[in-house]
């Protein structure tokens, strides 16, 4: 028995709900009345299929997408005078799409049964006739054009190398180490660095860049429409440098709930086929507590920064050069750090008042004995320097590139492979000086 529950708007729900009850082996179990119950059922496993219309309100992408992670089969529903819908669901790649009043209701339940797994595949048609089509169409790779495409791998290279830069609670200098490494990375190939940070966005002012718009939130945006590629990416991205784009974050921490895993997820499946390196500034709290406090499927907040650990190829992870910076770190390491395949820790802020004296070796020795890793660099604290560059809205390999937080950076960049250019000494930039 197919159990079925509907997110459908007035327009079309009775017609189809007439035409569901002569179909054998079909039970329409609930008519939801938002896109939030009718994921609260699909969670609560009540459903098997889900039909929905492009214009109910609240659908959209991710909501599709959220059903597809819970095994939930989808239906979409559109009238046959609806061109616009029926373009909808192929954006969405939904592979079965029924036309109100045409008939074939009862094979494309039967034909949902045979092959629940109905997102991520171009839909079978939008039109009369559609349904005859055979399965092989369902499960054809989606146009890679859309959010739900995945370029073919013949087509694609090798893919960008994804590196997510994380640190515990307070202010490690994730944001700072995430945009000097992509600047430093830029020169081996195209970098897109994404300011995810859902907790307090900070790479655009960071860089100068305080009137922007919040880039992230709109190809989140594109994202549910189904119409996001990678030339509409680019657009939404700001170059700083040759080969050197920012996809800005959410502007306002209060709109955290806009962005969730699928919106990432699509977003780096279009940047994985135009960039060489991916930087991602993401939120030190990966906790996913927000789903204790409802009874409902509630959007979580560190959902961005967890798809960008599970889709990094490098977890860079920041501790900061200091008792309490250590503290936390450890505490936090146990469950972000250990379960990566690529984690690689860092020492920032690496300063001698701090800890004593010597704090590379300080620092390396405790984190090897509480946290058993071992840092691959440290970067020191050059807080006037960056103080200076702020102000003036650069990085320091721009307002100093002698310094010696960029020369620690570009060891950082080497060490994930990456071919930079060698860092200038006060005895090269006093040369260069001489020469002009």
């Amino acid at each position: 028995m197919t159990s079925v529950a509907t997110a459908i708007s007035a327009r079309l729900e009775a017609r189809f709900a007439a035409e569901l009850d002569d179909v054998d082996d079909a039970d329409l179990v609930r008519r939801c009345a938002d896109v939030e119950e009718l994921l609260t059922v699909a969670e609560a496993g009540s459903i098997t299929l889900a039909a929905i219309s492009p214009d109910f309100p609240g659908m959209n992408g991710s909501v599709v997408a959220e059903l597809a992670l819970r095994g939930t089969a989808v239906l979409g529903v559109v009238s046959p005078t609806s061109p616009t819908d029926a373009r909808q669901c192929e954006a969405w790649a939904l592979s079965h799409v029924h036309l109100v009043g045409s008939g074939e209701l009862a094979q494309l339940v039967r034909s949902l049964e045979r092959s629940p797994v109905t997102v991520g595949a171009p839909s079978p048609a939008a039109s009369p006739g559609g349904a005859d089509r055979d399965e092989a169409t369902a499960s054809a790779p989606a146009d890679e054009g859309s959010a739900g495409g995945t370029p073919d791998s013949a087509d694609r290279g090798p893919g960008a190398t994804i590196v997510a830069v994380w640190g515990p609670a307070g202010a490690p200098g994730r944001t700072t180490c995430a945009t000097h490494l992509a600047q430093a990375l830029s020169q081996d190939g195209p970098t897109l660095l994404i300011d995810a940070d859902t907790t307090a966005p900070a790479c655009a002012p960071a860089l100068g860049l305080l009137d922007e718009a919040p880039g992230l939130l709109a190809a989140a945006r594109l994202v549910d429409a189904g119409t996001l590629n990678l030339s509409q990416l680019r657009t939404l991205t700001v170059t700083l440098d040759e080969g050197f784009d920012v996809l800005t974050g959410i502007g306002r921490a209060s709109r955290w709930h806009e962005l969730s895993r699928f919106h990432l997820g699509a977003v780096l499946d279009q940047a994985d086929t135009g960039y060489r390196w991916i930087v991602i500034d993401i939120a030190s709290d990966l906790s996913v507590d927000e789903s204790l406090l409802y009874d409902t499927v509630a959007p979580v907040r560190a959902a961005a920064g967890l798809e960008a650990v599970e889709r990094s190829d490098v977890l860079l992870a920041l501790a900061a050069c200091d008792p309490i910076g250590l503290q936390r770190f450890v505490v936090e390491w146990e469950e972000v750090g250990r379960s990566h395949p690529d984690a690689r820790v860092v020492i920032s802020k690496a300063r001698d008042r701090a800890v004593g004296g010597a704090p590379e070796k300080v620092v390396a020795k405790a984190l090897s004995r509480f946290a058993d890793v071992e840092p691959i660099a440290a970067l020191p604290d050059v807080r006037d320097e960056l103080d200076d560059a702020l102000l003036l809205g650069k990085l320091l390999s721009t307002s100093r590139p002698d310094s010696a937080y960029v020369a620690a950076i570009a060891r950082v960049a080497a060490s994930l492979g990456a071919a930079t250019a060698s860092p200038v000494t006060r005895r090269g930039l006093r040369r260069l000086r001489a020469r002009r």
